[in-house]
């Protein structure tokens, strides 16, 4: 049966999903199993998106995460291929994002939409959003949790912290730059140690929305952006 189009699903850690994430995983276990080796030509999007389940434009965002990943590539004219069945080392040197925006760009709105969020969320969170972010948070905890994966709770993890801000502006304002922050993550996750590290922030933040603590959930949120932008730095006086 098809999952109709923007909805969400839970799966048995109960966080909600969008359905385009959930088969973007479902075809990545397709690619990393072997079932589809490189060099396969999947089907058209419309047979592809009746073998998943999901509307043509959830299939075709899925398709969107995995190429961005470095999973397929698509070639105009010919169709897409799986050509790798490991994410790509995407090359972080390059920083532009989609929309004519830069990762500074990004961290800057981040920054701001973020630490603003997680202090309101600290003051009004509702028993809903701490669950909703603990089981995030227990999903994202394992250390075999693909880069993908991860990248996925991720967005989920803040756009939580959003919503549980009770600011309906400051959700649409993360939402706006969710297509943006998909772009980064998948580049900047491959950094040694990022992931690790990113999920140790989340945790600290959570911890200290949980507990009521605004000015220190704000500066949490704070450093986990700009722990990142030092990363980053790192990384160009290396090269």
């Amino acid at each position: 049966m098809e999952v109709a189009e923007g909805s969400m699903s839970a799966d048995h850690r109960g966080a909600r999903r969008k359905v385009s994430d959930v088969a973007a995983e479902q075809l990545e276990l397709k690619i990393t199993s072997g079932e589809y080796p490189a060099g396969t030509k999947l089907a058209a999007e419309p047979a592809l998106a009746k073998e998943f389940g999901v509307g043509r434009s959830s299939m075709r965002e899925a398709v969107r995460t995995l190429s961005a990943a470095g999973y397929l590539r698509s070639s105009h004219g010919s169709g897409v291929f799986v050509v790798s069945d490991r994410p790509v080392n995407t090359a972080i040197s390059d920083r532009t994002l989609s929309g004519g925006y830069t990762m500074t760009d990004l961290l800057e709105a981040r920054e701001a939409i973020e630490a603003r969020s997680a202090e309101l969320a600290a003051a009004r969170i509702s028993d809903h959003h701490r669950e909703v972010i603990q089981s995030i948070l227990a999903a994202a905890a394992p250390r075999e949790v693909s880069q993908q994966v991860f990248v996925t709770l991720d967005a989920q993890f803040h756009r939580q912290i959003a919503e549980a801000s009770s600011n309906p502006l400051l959700l649409d304002i993360w939402d706006s730059i969710a297509p943006q922050f998909l772009q980064y993550s998948l580049r900047v996750i491959t950094i040694p140690g990022r992931q690790r590290h990113a999920h140790l922030d989340h945790c600290d933040i959570a911890e200290a929305v949980f507990a009521g603590d605004s000015e220190n959930a704000a500066r949490l949120a704070r450093a986990h952006v700009d722990a990142v932008r030092q990363e980053l730095r790192a990384l160009d006086n290396i090269r």
